[in-house]
């Protein structure tokens, strides 16, 4: 993941988008790691720093997250995740929906995941 990031960072015709979600994300697993307020907000800083955007949940998207759920029984995350994607890639060219987390092979015929073996770095 770092030297994607740091790909992003070097190549104009690349970008990275996500929700504002993966950022709580990021932040739990930092302190399930035991890992300290300072060092948390550090990382959340320096993620910030790269070229990637954080996009807001906006309503629009928790409510079609709430179909995703009734329709899936998947977890609240993985939804606000996948309905970030499809609402920034109605307006938006994206080569795909990068994720290596298992939850998301059940939304492979309604978005293109794609994992880090995916790519051509």
């Amino acid at each position: 993941m770092i030297r994607l990031v740091s790909i992003l960072d070097r190549n104009p015709k690349w970008y990275g988008t996500s929700s504002r979600w993966s950022l709580l994300e990021v932040a739990r697993a930092l302190r399930k790691d035991h890992k300290t307020k300072e060092i948390t907000e550090l990382d959340l800083r320096e993620l910030r720093s790269h070229k990637i955007s954080f996009l807001p949940v906006s309503d629009k998207i928790c409510t079609e997250a709430e179909k995703v759920i009734a329709s899936t029984n998947t977890f609240a995350a993985d939804a606000v995740h996948v309905c970030t994607y499809r609402d920034t890639a109605q307006r938006s060219r994206l080569d795909g929906f990068l994720c290596d987390d298992i939850h998301y092979e059940r939304f492979k015929d309604q978005v293109p995941v794609k994992t880090i073996k995916d790519l051509e770095l």
